[in-house]
């Protein structure tokens, strides 16, 4: 089980029990980040199920066994691509609402739907993008390893809705009004994702 294996890891100084091979070496993130874009399209056509070694491997022209060199297990290749997708999907959600709520008028709405509005999904691919993170959501139910990875990046859209209503003039916005603006574009991605 992942979650046995990480614990038995973290006591070797490791926070994620993370030993692979020389793509995921330290000092090689372009290799980290090239398993996540491979992993892109294979989460989008076969869901957290289809993510295996051999789909991988498929993905990145190469043989199963070079994919388990990089990663000891699939747990471990998911959690890793869980990670880095995280860490880049909340990123790339930040700036695209910050670029949307400079090229609305924000004037006539109240502040809450503005921000729900900037982080709503709009197009195509924004809702291949979301449907991924909603996947790996989805899978952090049942892994306590992913959720280990969810967690902090729910935390950070949190903040990033916070962020966003002290942007447009909030000082200090309740937290019923983060939690609205949340469940307001939470819904709205489960809702175009279910398309």
């Amino acid at each position: 089980m992942v979650g046995d294996d990480l614990d038995d890891a973290d006591q070797h100084g490791d926070p994620f029990g993370m030993r692979f091979g020389p793509m995921f070496a330290p000092g090689r993130p372009a290799r980290s980040e090239r398993a996540t874009d491979l992993a892109i399209p294979v989460l989008h056509a076969g869901g957290w199920s289809g993510l295996t070694l051999r789909t991988m491997a498929r993905a990145a022209n190469t043989t199963p066994q070079a994919v388990a060199a990089w990663f000891p297990s699939v747990g471990r290749m998911r959690l890793a691509i869980a990670e880095r997708y995280g860490k880049r999907w909340i990123r790339e959600r930040g700036a695209a609402a910050r670029r949307q709520l400079r090229a609305i008028d924000t004037d006539d709405e109240c502040r809450v739907v503005q921000v729900a509005r900037a982080l709503a999904t709009r197009n195509r691919a924004e809702r291949a993008f979301d449907g991924i993170w909603l996947t790996i959501v989805e899978a952090s139910r049942w892994d306590l390893a992913i959720r280990s990875v969810v967690a902090p990046v729910l935390a950070r859209e949190r903040d990033l809705v916070t962020g966003l209503l002290v942007e447009l003039g909030e000082p200090e916005p309740s937290e019923s009004d983060v939690e609205l603006a949340l469940a307001l574009v939470r819904g709205q991605r489960f809702s175009v994702a279910a398309r």
